[in-house]
């Protein structure tokens, strides 16, 4: 995970990149309480790390995700920053697709990259990775989102390339 961190942030470095590494961040678990969207909007009741990402991300052009894969999931870490990023919604609806969403607070376009790595990675595994990574774009209001995937210790300078070229 490491080498792969700072091959995304050396790959980055070229251009305006906030990297942070949400295991070492100080981040508490989302419990649902919805204050971010009707009794503080955009703030989470708890004060940590959390609070300079999300100002960070108001004004960024892309999310970029490093994440251990397993069984077509996040790691944990990343699930819990997925989860505290509901400040980033109204408490207002759309549809999308027939389906129904919440409305971006800080409306933008975004893209999103998702790196998935393991050490053997499964085909299926990947296939399920790639719908949540779709599902996590609609919910953050991103239109564009491409996934690589990452096996062992495989180079991954022309994939981000490639992918970052087609986003």
């Amino acid at each position: 995970g490491r080498l792969l961190e700072k091959s995304i942030c050396d790959f980055f470095q070229k251009d305006q990149v906030l990297c942070f590494n949400a295991a070492k961040a100080r981040i508490g678990y989302c419990i649902g309480c919805f204050a971010c969207r009707v009794k503080t909007p955009g703030k989470c009741i708890f004060e940590d790390d959390m609070d300079e990402i999300l100002r960070a991300y108001v004004d960024c052009d892309a999310l970029i995700i490093l994440t251990a894969m397993k069984y077509g999931c996040h790691s944990s870490v990343t699930k819990c920053f997925l989860d505290r990023t509901i400040p980033l919604e109204t408490p207002f609806l759309r549809g999308v697709d027939g389906e129904v969403h919440m409305i971006a607070r800080y409306p933008r376009q975004r893209r999103l990259l998702a790196v998935a790595y393991g050490d053997s990675l499964d085909p299926d595994d990947c296939i399920v990775y790639n719908q949540l990574i779709k599902r996590n774009a609609i919910n953050l209001d991103m239109k564009r989102h491409k996934t690589i995937f990452v096996e062992g210790g495989e180079d991954i300078q022309a994939k981000l390339a490639r992918a970052w070229r087609d986003l």
